[in-house]
């Protein structure tokens, strides 16, 4: 992670990142997405009844985070651009790999994702509040960028937009979200290109593959 992104976590904490990429990675699992649906309206239709959900299921969740990360690998994978996201991840890198590393790394990093922010749903407390910014789609456009503002007692608004990509089959799909105007995905991206310069994807693979886990 570079030095940027860990500045962004002093600055809001984990708190606000936790509740930012739960709901990011959770809330289109309140309801299937249709292709006829819009970024912006998924978005603000979903992310409170998922909270809400989240709230009445708390406890059995804290108990069982296997049954947590289980949950999100089977309900939201399937909403996110994984094939962008590894190849804006990985750069010049992607098309060096084989597509068996590639499926790999994709593998990895995902589940890197669900471990890593899964659990930080719990930071949620019902004080924090979501403005949404006015939003106007270009129907022709394959990209849409959906603006909020999470708002925390006692602290400035924090900018968070969501990007989502046009599928081939209409839906739209998360491909990055940028905190504050930093890039989570380029920011990943700048931190694994150190990794895979000195040390090689394989490596960056097998260390993403190998991380400890309570599953």
């Amino acid at each position: 992670m570079t030095a940027q992104l860990l500045r962004l976590h002093d600055r809001l904490g984990m708190r606000v990142l936790g509740i930012v990429l739960s709901a990011v990675m959770l809330f289109v699992a309140a309801q299937p997405a249709r292709a006829d649906q819009r970024p912006h309206t998924i978005l603000h239709e979903t992310v409170e009844q998922l909270l809400a959900e989240l709230d009445s299921n708390r406890s059995t969740l804290a108990a069982d985070k296997c049954q947590l990360y289980s949950l999100v690998n089977r309900l939201v994978l399937p909403q996110f651009a994984v094939d962008k996201i590894s190849r804006l991840i990985l750069g010049a890198h992607f098309k060096a790999a084989s597509p068996d590393l590639r499926n790999r790394f994709t593998r990895a990093f995902m589940d890197l994702m669900i471990r890593t922010y899964a659990t930080a749903m719990f930071e949620y407390t019902g004080q924090e509040e979501i403005e949404y910014l006015p939003f106007v789609l270009d129907e022709s456009a394959r990209t849409a960028l959906v603006q909020t503002r999470v708002r925390l007692p006692g602290q400035a608004p924090v900018p968070v937009d969501y990007a989502f990509l046009r599928s081939v089959d209409g839906r739209w799909q998360i491909y990055d979200v940028r905190l504050d105007g930093i890039s989570l995905v380029l920011s990943y991206r700048r931190s694994y290109d150190q990794i895979i310069r000195s040390k090689g994807l394989e490596a960056l693979v097998h260390a993403l593959e190998t991380q400890d886990t309570d599953c």
